[in-house]
């Protein structure tokens, strides 16, 4: 039984609504099935009439799925819920017991794997912070100690936008320890154990596990005998990334050589087509990361097939947050102002799927970073000049390009790059 509830029948034209009746009519369905008359069925079938959506209704209660496959030659036009439903249901789900009981059921279901892989993430809030210093006075911790501790935590889950995932932590870590060294990794590493152990794991012990078990406390440098990816093998990676968002993310990545966070720190504002730069515009003690520079190809795929997804997503997801009134607007124009709107962890995952294909082994984002790195180095680039591109250079260095939106410092650095940078598009 086909329920019309959940067709856009309005899409199914009246030659193929006769064709449903005649096929009816042919299995020995009788117009009183229909809850039509014999002279309706008359007028119908020979123009007089149309069939209406009652009738239409009434015909497909009497299919299977296949069979209406099998009259409209494969298609079947599925009525799509918007995310206005969505929230309607969430809404019911949490009022009625009942509802909500069923609803988790089908999600578990239909929707295991996803509802799996958000399980594996801790949005960590300022009341997550107050509630380990609380903790950790309880336990009589001396305040320097708990000052190096909340330090490492907030640089950690600053750079991390404060969303903590096993591929998210352990890409981190690889980047703090090769960036910032083993003392440092080693700090930050402990200091997330301890934010784990005693905030998330009396509320979430399965949460706690997933997330504690992911990576350990950095006591020596591991030994990373890896292989870089070659320019081809990451032409076949991104060949097999599924979303038109997460090949973006892989090109800015592989082709400007930034840290895994810090597109995800990029505003529409920040982004000049014309000039093909990204203003990255992310301060902290030791990463000072302010523009990148994009392939002409890269900002040719961008234009064309990425702007519109991501103004369709972006769109599709405001309205109905707006409607809710959950949220206030400040929340709203920022999801609308993010350059990658779309969620970290999704788009690291099918990253790595398609590395793991490609490349036989586990796979680190943080690689693409030194194969930037490796790529200019090897022709010829300057190493001040990579380090500027990277952000791994002084203070000073940067004046300029913060001072100025464009500069005769962005048209150099810009040459560098256009001459040099490895394209994965050509």
């Amino acid at each position: 039984m086909v329920d019309c509830q959940l067709m856009s029948i309005g899409e199914i034209n009246n030659e193929q609504r006769l064709l449903i009746l005649n096929y009816l009519l042919s299995k020995g369905v009788k117009p009183r099935d229909l809850g039509v008359t014999y002279d309706y069925i008359s007028k119908v079938r020979r123009g007089a009439a149309r069939v209406g959506d009652g009738l239409l209704c009434s015909m497909l209660r009497l299919l299977t799925v296949e069979e209406l496959q099998a009259l409209l030659k494969g298609w079947v036009p599925e009525k799509r819920a918007t995310l206005s439903d969505a929230l309607r249901v969430i809404i019911t789900a949490r009022e009625d017991p009942s509802f909500r009981e069923q609803f988790l059921a089908l999600l578990s279901r239909y929707l295991g794997d996803y509802v799996q892989a958000i399980g594996k993430t801790w949005h960590v809030t300022r009341e997550d912070i107050e509630a380990y210093v609380k903790a950790m006075r309880l336990r009589g911790v001396k305040d320097k100690t708990l000052r190096d501790r909340l330090y490492y935590i907030q640089r950690a889950l600053s750079d991390m936008d404060w969303t903590l995932s096993p591929e998210g932590i352990r890409d981190y870590l690889a980047e703090v320890l090769e960036e910032d060294g083993q003392n440092v990794a080693r700090h930050i590493s402990a200091s997330l154990k301890s934010l784990l152990k005693n905030v998330l794991q009396p509320r979430d012990p399965g949460l706690f596990g997933i997330l504690y078990n992911s990576f350990k406390v950095i006591k020596s440098r591991p030994s990373n005998r890896a292989r870089l990816p070659t320019l081809d093998e990451l032409r076949q990676v991104l060949a097999g990334i599924e979303s038109i968002e997460a090949k973006v993310y892989f090109l800015i990545l592989a082709e400007a050589g930034l840290r895994p966070s810090e597109p995800f720190l990029v505003t529409m504002d920040d982004v000049d087509l014309e000039h093909g730069m990204l203003r990255i515009g992310k301060v902290t003690e030791t990463k000072r990361a302010f523009v990148a520079f994009l392939r002409p190809e890269t900002l040719e795929f961008i234009r064309s097939q990425y702007l519109p997804r991501r103004d369709k997503f972006v769109s599709n997801i405001t309205k109905p947050i707006e409607a809710s009134k959950w949220f206030g607007q400040e929340v709203i124009d920022r999801l609308r102002q993010r350059f990658l709107p779309f969620d970290q962890g999704r788009l690291r995952r099918e990253i790595k799927e398609s590395a793991r294909q490609v490349l036989n082994r586990d796979f680190e984002l943080y690689e693409l970073r030194k194969f930037f790195a490796t790529w200019m180095i090897s022709r010829g680039v300057p190493e001040s000049i990579v380090n500027t591109l990277q952000g791994r250079a002084p203070p000073s260095e940067y004046r300029v390009l913060i001072e100025h939106y464009w500069s005769p410092r962005h048209e150099e650095l810009r040459q560098w790059y256009l001459r040099h940078a490895p394209c994965l598009l050509c």
